[in-house]
Formats: structure tokens, sequence, C-alpha cells
């Protein structure tokens, strides 16, 4: 398990196995930063909240470096891949390493870079993982380029979420995932609302009902 993370098992324990959410950072932040999501889960999840590999600062880490510039922000192609890299091999780890989780049942939530991430993986891995959660984030044009030459016979869920107001990943970036998906005939849903940046109650809201519901599927 080469990433460090925080683990927090499940608080109910149903019949069989745990379902997985792993947690994915945005760019700056770390495994401490979207763990109050977790607050008002389905208390069957374990969690896994991961710490990106680059660190930026003290406490600030990243998947990949990006510079935003006018003409939109530009990646370090090569440690997005090498980041994809280590995260199919920590999920494909999982079942060996916690005996404890539903390998059937591993759900991915990302906010911003961590969403490009998890798009990354559904997008190159479909089998990797059963549902995504995408907050506020894009779609890296190198994979968008390698899904116009695939098909997806068996594919994640997906629930796209994206604030019209966002200033740092424009709404475009979501309007672009959505046709992505829909391109590659992904089972997904697209929600849009009021906000800038970051991650609303509603959004909150929406995704806890969303994961209840694949959980039990």
């Amino acid at each position: 398990m080469s990433l460090q993370y925080i683990y927090r098992p499940a608080k109910v324990k149903s019949s069989g196995k745990s379902p997985v959410l792993l947690l994915l950072h945005g760019v700056g932040a770390n495994e401490q930063s979207l763990l109050s999501l977790t607050e008002g889960l389905d208390p069957r999840f374990a969690v896994y909240s991961l710490r990106a590999p680059l660190a930026l600062g003290a406490g600030s880490f990243a998947w990949f470096h990006v510079n935003f510039t006018a003409q939109g922000p530009l990646h370090n192609q090569q440690e997005a891949e090498q980041s994809r890299k280590i995260l199919i091999d920590f999920i494909r780890a999982l079942p060996k390493e916690n005996p404890d989780i539903d390998a059937d049942n591993i759900f991915v939530l990302g906010f911003s870079q961590g969403t490009i991430m998890g798009l990354s993986l559904a997008l190159t891995e479909p089998e990797l993982f059963k549902g995504l959660v995408a907050i506020s984030g894009r779609t890296l044009q190198e994979i968008s380029a390698q899904a116009k030459e695939r098909s997806y016979p068996r594919s994640p869920k997906v629930l796209l979420m994206h604030g019209r107001q966002d200033s740092k990943l424009p709404y475009t970036h979501g309007l672009n995932t959505e046709a992505v998906l829909k391109a590659a005939s992904f089972d997904f849903q697209f929600e849009s609302y009021e906000a800038d940046h970051h991650i609303t109650p509603q959004m909150l809201q929406d995704l806890h009902q969303w994961l209840i519901k694949r959980i039990s599927a």
C-alpha cells in the first residue's frame, strides 16, 4: 500500500463484507480534507481517505502539478499517469490487505483534482470499482482521447456534480465530461448547482442518497 491514508472501518457491520469508499482530495489538500463528508454517510461504508503522492508544502499535496493559464489548466501528464497507476495498484491490493472489505462494492469520491483522477480511473480501468462521485473536476484530454478509441461493456456508475459558478474549473468542464461519458455509454447522472468551487450541503445530501441506492443495488 504505497499511499498514505486514513482508514475508518464501517460503523455498522451488515451481513458479509463492508462496502468501501475511497476519498481523493484536490490539489493543495490532504487526507484529512474530505473526511467530514463521511459524517452523514451510510454507516455500512468502510472509508479510506488517501493522501496524494506529491508534496507541495506542509500538509499540502497533489496528484500532479498544474498551472492555470488564460488558455486553461496545463498539467504534468507524466505525474498524472504515475498517480493513476499508483491508484490502480492501491485498489487492486485492497481485498488482500483488508479481508473485511467487499471488492465488488468499491466506490470512489473525488473533488477537483481528485475527481480528475477518479475519471481517469473510470475511463481506463472501468472494471476496477462500482461507482464514482465526481465533484467539480474535469476529464484530461489524453484520457478523453483514449475513451474515444474503446468500448465499455462494463463501467462504473457515475454521479457527476459541478457548480455553475465554478471559478477554478469552470462549468464547461462538467459539460465536457458529460459529453465524454455519454459517448462512452456510461450510466451516469449529471447534477449542477448554484455554487463556486466547493461542496455545498445540497451536494452532500444528493451524493449520500446516490451512494445509499448504489451499495444496495
